[in-house]
């Protein structure tokens, strides 16, 4: 069932777990990722990436994440993830996602507050909800990302959400984006520190790296969405590599199954880890 993203989020953050949000990228991944939610009885979040359009086209994605949703028996959001200007979003929720991401995140901070306050007045006018970013998320295949990343401050966050009027805010606590050189150490106590001082979801991205620890205190200390997009493309990969070095007559439908079931147990274990099993 398609259901707000806000309701997804409040319910998450009032009882303490998260909901993955799955960069899907073929209708494959799709299929997986919603098979896993209706065993599980997990709600989950559809998305995908302005970064990823030349993959994974929104035009084309958007309506197959609405069917899927439509037809699952667990609430489904359908996100539109790091859209990069105020044109990209309205288009997002012109094709029918219920929420949007206004990555603003690199911009300064009352240039961050004003783009992300016209997003959210375009997307309010149409029932639809807002994610936006604060504080520096880089790249995991960067030296210098790891070395410069900038923590969201506390102070701002709190400020930045109460100017905004944002759903949900996306913080930098160490966290980056990609396949992780090795895994990252997150700031818990920035995050405790943000989460005393905003009664607001929070969010996690860069996921595909990050230890089972610090999943579990993200999801019990006011993260409600964990972004998952490497691992499922990683999982995918290897799934279709095996398939290939071992069958004897490999074929196309055989293979479009396998990253079916690959991204299904690698949505299903992060269902489990952030603890949204049984919540839908």
């Amino acid at each position: 069932m398609l259901v707000p993203f806000r309701e997804i989020l409040a319910d998450a953050h009032q009882r303490g777990y998260a909901v993955g949000a799955f960069n899907c990228l073929s209708t494959e991944h799709i299929m997986g990722a919603i098979q896993a939610a209706e065993q599980l009885r997990s709600p989950i979040i559809l998305q995908v990436a302005e970064i990823q359009f030349p993959y994974a086209p929104l035009e084309l994605m958007v309506p197959a994440f609405i069917e899927a949703a439509q037809r699952a028996t667990v609430p489904v959001a359908v996100h539109l993830d790091h859209g990069l200007s105020f044109e990209t979003c309205i288009k997002a929720l012109r094709l029918g996602c219920n929420s949007v991401m206004f990555d603003g995140a690199s911009l300064p901070f009352e240039e961050n507050v004003n783009q992300t306050s016209l997003v959210v007045r375009a997307a309010k006018a149409v029932g639809a909800d807002i994610e936006a970013e604060l504080g520096h998320v880089g790249d995991a295949q960067c030296s210098a990302d790891i070395e410069n990343d900038i923590f969201t401050v506390a102070d701002e966050a709190k400020t930045f959400i109460e100017r905004t009027g944002v759903d949900a805010l996306a913080i930098a606590i160490g966290n980056l984006h990609g396949k992780y050189i090795a895994t990252p150490q997150l700031n818990i106590t920035r995050l405790k520190e943000i989460n005393s001082l905003c009664n607001t979801p929070l969010v996690l991205h860069g996921g595909s790296g990050t230890s089972e620890e610090d999943f579990k205190a993200c999801a019990h200390n006011g993260v409600a969405k964990i972004n998952v997009a490497t691992a499922l493309q990683i999982a995918a990969t290897k799934a279709v590599e095996n398939y290939l070095a071992t069958s004897a007559t490999p074929n196309y439908i055989d293979m479009k199954n396998v990253i079916v079931e690959a991204t299904k147990e690698s949505v299903s274990w992060h269902i489990r880890l952030f603890e949204s099993d049984g919540k839908a």
